[in-house]
This record gives structure tokens, C-alpha cells and sequence, in this order.
């Protein structure tokens, strides 16, 4: 159905008139022959306006809700920078190196296993719903922490906050992608990753001034507020329609669009697609069947290899070993400030990314970012095959702190990138469960890597280690040249149309594919297309 066929049938069950005034002072000179005229302004577009504002404000506010819980989330993940240091210097519980590394890595062992619940749970309870289950374990998890009394119970607390993080993660980015509009997506969608910064930013803070107990006592705070934001905030309309329940979806949508004219018609878009959808798909089709298909397959292709690449590129790693790495130089500094300055460079990067997905590409800021990675590691790599057998110089910590500053700046990119790429790109009938496997996926194998990476820099050395993340940099940007679509104005409707196409390839597009909506005022180019092409 056309677009205008399709308005004319809309118009017949929601009728509309509109009404003009003459606004004061907007008089302008309108020279055709001898007549002049003045401006006018509609009622409905003033309406309009302000129902729009409405709205954004609405889908920012439930934006904010889901970051107060990924923002309590992300303080367990730097939680034992806190806890190893305090307990290496007490007797109250022991521990050595090997009970240290587990107090470190039972986070991410455990978080994979709440990534591969939280797809069915996001499937049958909701998006909402799963982010409230994911706050029991939170709290349970904080609240033994701060009463444990042997190193098991430790661990196993450590274990239920990695398993709540897990749960959260792909509901947290799937709700986003499904309530906010596609030009105010790409703000929203990368926020929950300035939470997770901002968390372990706070708990750094919070464990350089208080006793650990005191800190895992503190950390059930956001959570807490965490419930009562969320339980105010809606349902995905995506997910109520697509389980029956049409005036909970309609009522959703209204409250994030501001309008109820506007809900209505999306609401019947995103029906007649439904429809659509469930009459080429067979009943009780299982996921894998789902996942064969090229809608599915090639959005998974995308993001597992990107996810390895970023791996390999160091991103995490770079992050978790800067202070070691850049001791290695000769540097003598406060480790528990140096981890916080760590942090802080990180929140900045993170709210500079999002705040940069507003005007700029997906496209262009995954290339930059991935050429800028590559020339950092490069740089510091042939800077340390350059030194080898040379005496430590003043300048050699100055070089390395400025290669791994430069890193972290347009490596954020990467490290945000897989969250976007699985709320954006996963079609509608299978994202639940899918962002749930990937989160999985994505966590085993940073464990792996994490675990390994220490044998893995006494064979290459610091210098075939950034070496190693150079070149994966570099293989990442091509890759992502010539496959990742630009999503950036698209509705997720659209991106799901264009890998139900043929092609793999991004330059072999249809170039006639329109990314947004036009304004009603804003003109057609010449044969008839969209002046924003995709």
C-alpha cells in the first residue's frame, strides 16, 4: 500500500480538521503582481509541535529510568578494584592472588547466564517486567556482599550481581531501541554504557572514602530508586501489540509520542506489519529457524564478528589493565586515583559519543574510531619494538599515558557499538531472545580473553600485544566499510526491510531507500525521492 493510499484510509476513521489563525506580527511582504499576503500558522501545527516536545520529554524520562538501573549495574563490574585491595591489607576475611582473581572474574562467569534468560523472560514477561526481575538478584547479591563473612559467600554474592547485570543488559537496550523515535535513538541508545561508567566511577569514589561493607550497602540505593522509576514508566508498545494487548499499546504509545492522533497511526503501521509478518512466518517456529533466515542471519553475522574484532582490538582489555600497562613504563602514582581518573575519561568519552550520534553517521563514527584505534596501538607498539634494550626515559611514560589516552578516546565508539548494533538491527519477532544469546556470547568469550590475556602478553609481549590490537582495529573498519548499514534516521522497520533485500554488501544498496520521514514542507528532489537518502 502506498503511503498516500494508506493516509486516505487512515483519514476515514480519524477524521481531523485543520484550523488557521493569523499570527500578530508575522506579517511578511509576498510580491505575485501586485498582491501581498500575510504568514499564516496553523492551530494543528502548533499542536503538533508541542505534542512532539511532549513526547521526547516522555521517551528521555523512561530513558532515564532504565539508566538508574544500568548505571547500579555497572558498579559491581568495578567493585573489586574496591574489595581486593581492602581485604589483601586485612585479616577479616584472607585471601591470596588465586582467590583475587576469581573475586575479580566471577562477574563476567556469571553474567552470561542472565544474558541467556533474559531473552525468554524479555519474550514472555515484557521488556519492563525484566528489568524489574533483574533488580532481585541486585539486591540479594549487594545485601549478602555487605553481611558475608567467608570468602564463598563473597564469590557467591559477586556471582548473583553478575547474573543480575546479564539480565538487564539486553531488555535495558531493547526497550530504548523499541520506545524512543528513530532521530531521538540515536541519542538514547548509547546512554546506558554512560550509566555503566558512571557506576563504576561511583564505586571507585565511594571505596576510596568508606569501608567495602559500607560501599556494598550503599550500592543498593539506585537499584531501590531503580523500581520505582521503572515501575512508572510503560510497556514496549512493540512488545504489547505483538502479545494482544492493543489498548495497553496504544495508551503506551500516546504517552511516548505526546499525541494520541500520532500513537494511533503509528500503532496501525506497526499492525499491518504484524500481520503481514505472522502470515509468511509458521506457527510455533522455533528460534534457530528464525535466526536461518537472512532478516535475522545477516544482523547476526554483523554483530558477532564486529563483537570478536572489538575483542581483539583490546577494547576492554586496554581498559582493565591501563594502570599495569602504563606502570610497565616506570610510573609511580596512586593506583585507587589513577583508577578513578580511568573512569572519568570514560564517562566523559561515553556522553561525548552519544551527544556525537546526534549529528554524525554510524557508519563514519565506526570507520574514524577504528582507523583512530588502529594508528594508536600501532603508534605504541612500534614506539616499544623501537625501545626494546634501551634505558627508561622520562618520556617514556609520557608517550604511552598520550598513545593509551588517545586509544580510549576513539575506542569508546567500539566499546558502545555492540549495544546500538543489537537494539537496532535485530528484527522485531526475535530480538528478545537474540540479545540475550549475543550479551551471552559476548561475555564467555571477554571472559576467555581475560583469563588468557596475561599468558597471552608474556608470548608477545606488551609490544606484539598492541600490535595484535592495530592490526584487529584495522580488519574491524573494513569490515564494518563494507557490510554494517547506516542506520542512523531509519525506524527499525526500515533497517529490518533492507536485510530482508538480497544484498550483503552496503554499497550495493537501494539507494531509493528513504531513512526518515519527511517534514510536510520539506521538498522532494527531482525524481521524486527524499532529499535524505539512505
Amino acid at each position: 500500500m502506498s503511503v498516500e493510499s494508506r493516509d486516505d484510509e487512515y483519514i476515514k476513521f480519524v477524521p481531523h480538521k485543520m484550523s488557521y489563525h493569523v499570527v500578530p506580527g508575522a506579517e511578511f511582504q509576498c510580491k505575485v503582481g501586485s498582491y501581498s499576503c500575510r504568514k499564516l500558522s496553523t492551530i494543528d501545527e502548533q499542536d503538533h509541535d508541542v505534542a512532539n516536545r511532549k513526547g521526547m520529554i516522555n521517551q528521555i524520562l523512561a530513558t532515564c529510568a532504565v539508566l538508574l538501573l544500568s548505571a547500579g549495574c555497572g558498579m559491581p563490574i568495578g567493585f573489586s578494584a574496591v574489595l581486593i585491595p581492602q581485604l589483601t591489607n586485612s585479616t577479616e576475611i584472607p585471601i591470596d592472588v588465586e582467590t583475587g582473581s576469581w573475586i575479580a572474574s566471577v562477574h563476567s562467569l556469571a553474567t552470561p547466564f542472565g544474558s541467556l534468560l533474559s531473552g525468554p523472560l524479555a519474550d514472555y514477561l515484557g521488556r519492563r517486567k525484566t528489568l524489574l526481575v533483574s533488580v532481585v538478584p541486585l539486591f540479594l547479591g549487594w545485601s549478602t556482599l555487605a553481611m558475608a563473612k567467608n570468602i564463598k559467600i563473597v564469590i557467591f554474592a559477586r556471582f548473583l550481581c553478575g547474573f543480575a547485570t546479564g539480565i538487564l543488559g539486553g531488555p535495558g537496550q531493547v526497550y530504548i531501541a523499541e520506545t524512543a523515535e528513530p532521530n531521538l535513538r540515536s541519542l538514547l541508545i548509547g546512554a546506558p554504557y554512560v550509566a555503566y561508567s558512571t557506576g563504576i566511577m561511583l564505586i571507585y569514589s565511594l571505596g576510596s572514602m568508606m569501608y567495602w561493607r559500607n560501599v556494598a550497602w550503599c550500592a543498593n540505593i539506585l537499584p531501590l530508586a531503580a523500581v520505582v522509576s521503572i515501575y512508572l514508566i510503560p510497556e514496549t508498545p512493540a512488545w504489547l501489540l505483538r502479545n494482544g494487548y492493543e489498548s495497553r499499546a496504544l495508551k503506551a504509545l500516546t504517552f511516548l509520542r505526546g499525541s494520541e492522533i500520532s500513537a494511533q497511526k503509528e500503532a496501525n503501521d506497526m499492525k499491518q506489519r504484524l500481520a503481514k509478518e505472522r502470515a509468511t512466518t509458521k506457527t510455533n517456529e522455533n528460534i534457530f529457524r528464525l535466526c536461518c533466515q537472512r532478516v535475522a542471519m545477516k544482523p547476526l553475522v554483523i554483530v558477532i564478528v564486529f563483537s570478536l574484532l572489538q575483542m581483539f582490538s583490546g577494547t576492554f582489555i586496554v581498559i582493565f589493565y591501563a594502570i599495569d600497562i602504563i606502570s610497565e613504563f616506570g610510573a609511580d602514582f596512586d593506583n585507587k586515583q589513577a583508577a578513578i581518573w580511568t573512569a572519568a575519561v570514560r564517562v566523559v568519552c561515553c556522553m561525548i559519543f552519544c551527544a556525537i550520534l546526534i549529528f554524525v553517521r554510524r557508519r563514519r563514527i565506526m570507520i574514524i574510531s577504528g582507523i583512530g584505534s588502529g594508528i594508536f596501538c600501532l603508534a605504541l607498539s612500534a614506539f616499544m619494538y623501537a625501545r626494546v634494550g634501551q634505558p627508561k626515559m622520562d618520556y617514556d611514560v609520557l608517550v604511552a599515558g598520550v598513545c593509551l589516552l588517545g586509544y580510549i578516546v576513539f575506542n569508546t565508539a567500539l566499546m558502545v557499538m555492540p549495544g546500538i548494533m543489537i537494539g537496532e538491527l535485530f528484527p522485531a519477532r526475535i530480538r528478545g531472545r537474540t540479545a540475550g544469546g549475543v550479551f551471552a556470547s559476548m561475555n564467555v568469550a571477554l571472559f576467555i580473553f581475560a583469563k588468557k590475556f596475561p599468558a597471552l602478553q608474556a608470548y608477545l609481549k606488551m609490544r606484539g600485544v598492541f600490535l595484535v590490537f592495530g592490526i584487529s582495529s584495522m580488519l574491524l573498519t573494513i569490515f564494518m566499510c563494507l557490510f554494517q548499514p547506516e542506520t542512523k534516521g531509519r525506524s527499525l522497520e526500515h533497517i529490518e526491510d533492507y536485510f530482508n533485500g538480497d544484498n550483503w554488501l552496503w554499497f550495493r544498496r537501494d539507494r531509493g531507500h528513504k531513512t526518515v520521514k519527511l517534514h510536510p514542507l520539506q521538498p522532494l528532489k527531482a525524481n521524486g525521492t527524499s532529499a535524505v537518502d539512505a
